[in-house]
């Protein structure tokens, strides 16, 4: 390219750049461009045309021009902009309270948790899911009845629901009704029981967030459960429940012992929790012994891994299942009375309430 082109090129380029902050908000981004245009030409690329850059320049300005200015930003499937800053108390206390504003019919969303609920029918069962991603693991919670986590109290679900200003809330193992006081249970980072069973399998939820699972407690530190060093697992126990089965252990789906506890062979109302990834949760409801026919165990855990569940364990079932959301009860068995329990799985905002 000779020296008048260039010339008459960089005079353009520099009279547009003096011009364009009355028409857009990146006049740097201009001059690059007006670079580049520069290369092309000198390398002589023939489809390189002026259109090209008057091209470049009215498109320029209306993405820039966007509405209060803001920002669009490709956002990976499955992700949500959240402030990972906030995060809870690991203790007893409640989370922070929901913004009426932000829950809709089936969902909720704000800086520090996204939830949906969806209503499923097939093959002669009713099954509720509910959908959660949060921004911290303080935020997956467990709430109980009582003061004392040794208490005898029971309160219906969405009583405690209201009570840990949860998002959404789930049936727990109800621990305290085992007169064998045979499990392992701790309650956010407090321990209740640190007996292992080896006729059950454990679920513990750990300060990351994440799911251990051991099938009839094998694998088990038996002298240092506490806090860590438990097959591998070398984190801190955040919340622990023996109730099961396992359904879904690290992505693969389990054949389970038709011998197992709780009518594993019957169509019974069930309810299960499972991990998606990280961070990201599953609550289901199978409704049972009415409407809809119920399901077995293996029956529950094909459908958590079909949800996609990594990680998946069966609560308590029956007329204790049951999930709350945004006022709404979802039971195992509808038409009947809420069933008092011990305790609830839950997840709170992090948000703080002025938010």
């Amino acid at each position: 390219m000779n020296n008048a082109v260039r010339f008459l090129l960089t005079a353009l380029c520099a009279a547009l750049i003096l011009a364009m902050p009355f028409v857009i908000s990146s006049p740097t981004m201009l001059y690059e461009h007006a670079e580049q245009v520069i290369e092309k030409v000198e390398e002589g690329a023939e489809d390189y045309e002026e259109e090209g850059l008057l091209h470049f320049l009215m498109g320029s300005a209306r993405a820039e021009s966007t509405e209060n200015d803001l920002i669009i930003e490709d956002v990976e499937e499955g992700k949500f902009s959240v402030n990972t800053t906030w995060e809870l108390p690991v203790d007893m206390s409640a989370g922070s309270r929901p913004n009426p504003d932000a829950f809709t019919e089936n969902s909720y969303e704000d800086e520090s948790i996204q939830v949906s609920v969806e209503t499923l029918e097939e093959d002669g069962v009713i099954w509720h899911v509910g959908r959660i991603r949060i921004a911290s693991p303080t935020q997956l919670r467990t709430g109980v009845a009582g003061e004392k986590l040794t208490s005898k109290k029971t309160r219906t679900v969405s009583s405690m629901a209201e009570m840990y200003n949860a998002v959404i809330a789930l049936s727990g193992d109800d621990y305290q009704n085992d007169p064998q006081k045979t499990s392992y249970e701790y309650r956010m980072g407090e321990e209740i029981r640190n007996k292992t069973n080896k006729l059950k399998d454990i679920l513990i939820i750990d300060e990351k967030g994440d799911f251990h699972l051991y099938i009839k407690s094998e694998g088990m530190n038996a002298s240092n459960r506490k806090v860590t060093s438990i097959d591998g697992f070398n984190g801190t126990v955040i919340n622990a429940f023996t109730f099961g089965p396992a359904l879904v252990k690290d992505g693969q789906l389990l054949t389970l012992d038709t011998g197992y506890g709780y009518n594993p062979n019957g169509k019974e109302p069930r309810a299960a929790i499972g991990q998606t990834g990280e961070l990201s949760y599953l609550f289901i409801i199978a409704e049972g012994r009415g409407e809809s026919e119920g399901v077995t165990q293996q029956r529950l855990a094909e459908k958590m891994y079909e949800l996609g569940c990594v990680q998946a364990y069966n609560l308590d079932g029956g007329n204790s299942a049951e999930m709350v959301f945004n006022g709404q009860i979802y039971k195992g068995m509808p038409g009947g009375s809420e069933r008092p329990l011990n305790d609830i799985i839950y997840f709170a905002t992090a948000a703080p309430e002025q938010q």
